[in-house]
């Protein structure tokens, strides 16, 4: 594929890829990736060193990683965990809010699960970010829903920016669009991809 296509392009042509490929995994196949994807990421030293950890609650039916057993692990370890909650459509707006307990989550737009009544996690407080996404470049810019919420919430922010994605959605060069925000690091089920 050609990069002298406009960069909007190119990003919707892998968008339709990599669904294909999450649509296609079996339930199992999602399991064993998750779990691997979720091992690199506890032996990460920003994540082991990290006091307080954004991430996000998994679209199952997405076939999104399956983030939930690192958010025990990263609360069995005493660090604070939060996950996102989306306040305004327009513009995109994102807030970190405190997350103890599944039980505390309630569905808000989009179908995402939110602790949307836990007391507030001031950005700058974030040691991490955990940015989800359909896909991502070894460049460090990513493929998500094309709402543009987390291209928003990581400007200006200064934790470490973490992007998990499966090996087959890594591809070497994404094209940033102005608004894009890369992230510090990708992690698959068998790579780390640190941006320089």
């Amino acid at each position: 594929m050609s990069l002298d296509i406009l960069p909007r392009q190119l990003k919707e042509t892998l968008r339709k890829q990599f669904r294909a490929f999450r649509a296609s995994l079996s339930e199992e196949a999602h399991r064993k990736r998750s779990r691997a994807i979720v091992r690199q990421l506890q032996a990460l030293p920003e994540l082991q060193k990290a006091q307080t950890v954004l991430l996000y609650w998994p679209l199952l039916e997405r076939r999104e990683i399956d983030l939930r057993p690192l958010a025990r692990w990263l609360r069995q370890q005493g660090k604070r965990v939060a996950l996102p909650v989306v306040v305004c459509t327009d513009p995109p707006t994102l807030e970190a809010r405190r997350f103890d307990d599944p039980r505390q989550l309630e569905r808000g737009p989009w179908g995402l699960q939110e602790p949307r009544t836990a007391p507030l996690v001031p950005p700058e407080t974030l040691d991490v970010v955990l940015v989800p996404a359909l896909g991502a470049g070894r460049n460090g810019y990513r493929i998500g829903y094309g709402k543009g919420f987390y291209d928003t919430f990581l400007q200006g922010l200064t934790a470490c920016t973490i992007c998990p994605v499966y090996r087959e959605c890594l591809v070497d060069l994404i094209p940033p669009e102005p608004h894009d925000v890369p992230v510090q690091v990708v992690v698959t089920e068998q790579e780390v991809v640190r941006r320089s």
